[in-house]
C-alpha cells in the first residue's frame, strides 16, 4: 500500500486536480494549435531517422552477441522502439483530429494490457504491482486504443516518478452505481500544489529530455472518450490518478473486490 500519513488533518492535505463540474476545477488543458499540427509530420521524421539505426544496430548486435542475458536486453530496445514508433503513429493520427471509434471493452483487460505493456519499465526498476479488481467484469464503451495509450502514459509517468527497489504501483477497478472507476496510484515523489494546476497543459514538464505532451494528449483521449479525470497528489507521498467511466455492463452485479499481490 501506499504510505499514508496517519492522521486525519493531513490526508486532507492531499492536492487535488478534478476535471468533473462538481470537483475543484482548474483552468482547462490547453488546446493544441495549427502550429503543433504542422510541426508533428516533421518532428516524427526526426524521430523516425535515429530510431531506425537503433533498430539496425540492435540486430546486428543479435547476430554477435551469444550470452541469453544480453540479448534479453537487446529485446527490451526492440521493444521499446517499436513502442516509440506507435506513439509517433498515434501522435500524428491524433493531431489529424481523428474520430474516435467507440467499441465495447473490459476495464480489467484493458488495464492487463497496459501492464503487459510496460513490464519492462516494471522489471528493471522492480517496482512492485498490487492489483485491486472486483470480480465481475466492468465493461465501458470507448476508443480503446485511445484510452490505452492515455493510461500508459500515467502508468509509464509512475514509474519515472519511483526509486527502483521500493516502487509500489496500486491499480484498482470497482463498480460504482453506474460507474467504473480505475485507479492508478503510486508512492513516488509526487507533485507539487504548484505543478499540479499545470500537469495536463502543453510542453509542460519537469523532465530534462522530456516535451512536456505526454499527459496534456493524455487528458484529450480522455475527455474525448468521456472519461473524468481527478488527481491527488502529495510531495513524498505519491501521486493518484482516478479515472471514471460510463458502465455499460449488460446487467447490474455485486461488486466483490478481489486482491492480487505480484
Amino acid at each position: 500500500m501506499m504510505h499514508r500519513p496517519k492522521d486525519k488533518a493531513a490526508v486532507t492535505k492531499l492536492r487535488n486536480y478534478s476535471s468533473s463540474r462538481q470537483g475543484p476545477l482548474l483552468p482547462p488543458p490547453v488546446v493544441v494549435g495549427k502550429d503543433w499540427v504542422q510541426f508533428a509530420p516533421a518532428l516524427a521524421h526526426e524521430v523516425r531517422n535515429p530510431l531506425a539505426n537503433i533498430n539496425l544496430s540492435v540486430d546486428m548486435l543479435q547476430a554477435m552477441v551469444a550470452d541469453e542475458e544480453q540479448k534479453s536486453y537487446l529485446d527490451i530496445i526492440l521493444r521499446a522502439s517499436a513502442r516509440v514508433n506507435q506513439l509517433i503513429n498515434d501522435l500524428l493520427l491524433h493531431h489529424q483530429h481523428t474520430i474516435v471509434q467507440p467499441e465495447k471493452c473490459s476495464v480489467q483487460q484493458l488495464l492487463n494490457e497496459v501492464l503487459f505493456m510496460t513490464a519492462d519499465r516494471l522489471m528493471l526498476k522492480s517496482i512492485r504491482i498490487i492489483k485491486e479488481y472486483t470480480s465481475t467484469e466492468c465493461m465501458i464503451m470507448g476508443d480503446k486504443e485511445k484510452i490505452k495509450m492515455a493510461v500508459t502514459n500515467i502508468i509509464i509517468n509512475a514509474i519515472d516518478a519511483m526509486t527502483a527497489d521500493n516502487g509500489e504501483l496500486k491499480i484498482s477497478v470497482k463498480a460504482v452505481n453506474s460507474k467504473c472507476i480505475m485507479e492508478i496510484e503510486d508512492n513516488g515523489i509526487g507533485i507539487s500544489m504548484e505543478n499540479l494546476q499545470h500537469i495536463f497543459k502543453p510542453y509542460f514538464t519537469n523532465k530534462p529530455s522530456g516535451m512536456g505532451l505526454g499527459l496534456s494528449t493524455t487528458m484529450e483521449s480522455l475527455l474525448a472518450n468521456q472519461v473524468r479525470v481527478a488527481v491527488q497528489s502529495e510531495e513524498g507521498i505519491g501521486t493518484r490518478f482516478i479515472l471514471s467511466f460510463k458502465n455499460v455492463s449488460l446487467r447490474k452485479q455485486i461488486d466483490k473486490p478481489v486482491l492480487m499481490v505480484l
